[in-house]
């Protein structure tokens, strides 16, 4: 059964607070507004992969109908967060090791694209204030780094990201460049908690940022795979460390 005061962040008989946020019945969206919330929890680990949605919990957390919930849950069947059963439910999606490497595949083309796309617009003009945004960024990740703070170094890290994908100036592969981090947030999140791959991630965000700066389309592109790239092979290595060290 889903912990509700674990997701709401609230004691027994408490007033709800933060986590699932109250949603009013006056809302016109209501199953859209709710849909966020769970997708919200998935992404951010509150409801963990393989656990199954409990209709109940959620309504009684979120201060809506079963029936709503229920709509909100199926209408993320398509995002590749949940997986729907017949006769059992829902549960949190568990990606396995032939989908992540597709992901990252995926994310690795469009990253690249991007930041080619992102380098040529700023030597053309289009985007003059992107390269300062980059750096602004990176100083950031490093005193987050060097605070150990790995929370918010993961919230910085999409950030830099996004910086990228926006200044590509192409709308729809940002789309779907979010969808698939949406799905990634289910297994990217533990990698990004080891010192030595946030050094190595942030090492790569510089030679990105360098490429992309100077206008570089092609540099820009290289060091936009290779992070990705990089990024498997630490997930993989974190991935093989876990197996060894339970098996």
């Amino acid at each position: 059964m889903l912990n509700v005061d674990k997701i709401t962040g609230r004691r027994s008989g408490a007033a709800m607070t933060t986590g699932a946020r109250s949603i009013g019945p006056r809302r016109a969206t209501l199953a859209g507004e709710v849909r966020g919330e769970i997708e919200r929890m998935i992404v951010d680990g509150d409801l963990a992969a393989g656990e199954k949605l409990n209709e109940l919990s959620l309504s009684t957390a979120m201060g809506v109908s079963r029936g709503t919930v229920r709509e909100a849950i199926r209408s993320l069947a398509d995002s590749g967060l949940i997986d729907l059963i017949a006769n059992r439910g829902a549960f949190v999606h568990e990606t396995t090791l032939a989908e992540i490497r597709n992901l990252y595949d995926l994310r690795g083309a469009i990253f690249a694209m991007a930041c080619s796309a992102a380098a040529r617009r700023v030597r053309e003009g289009a985007e003059p204030k992107l390269a300062a945004a980059l750096e602004r960024n990176l100083d950031q990740m490093r005193a987050t780094h060097a605070k150990g703070d790995t929370a918010r170094y993961y919230v910085l890290n999409i950030e830099f990201h996004d910086l990228l994908l926006h200044g590509a100036g192409n709308p729809k592969a940002k789309t779907m460049y979010d969808n698939l981090v949406k799905e990634m947030h289910l297994f990217r999140r533990k990698g990004l908690s080891i010192a030595t791959n946030i050094a190595r991630s942030i090492e790569e965000h510089e030679v990105i940022t360098r490429a992309v700066a100077a206008g570089d389309e092609e540099a820009a592109r290289r060091a936009a795979l290779d992070h990705i790239v990089g990024g498997f092979g630490r997930y993989m290595s974190m991935a093989e460390g876990e197996t060894a060290a339970t098996g």
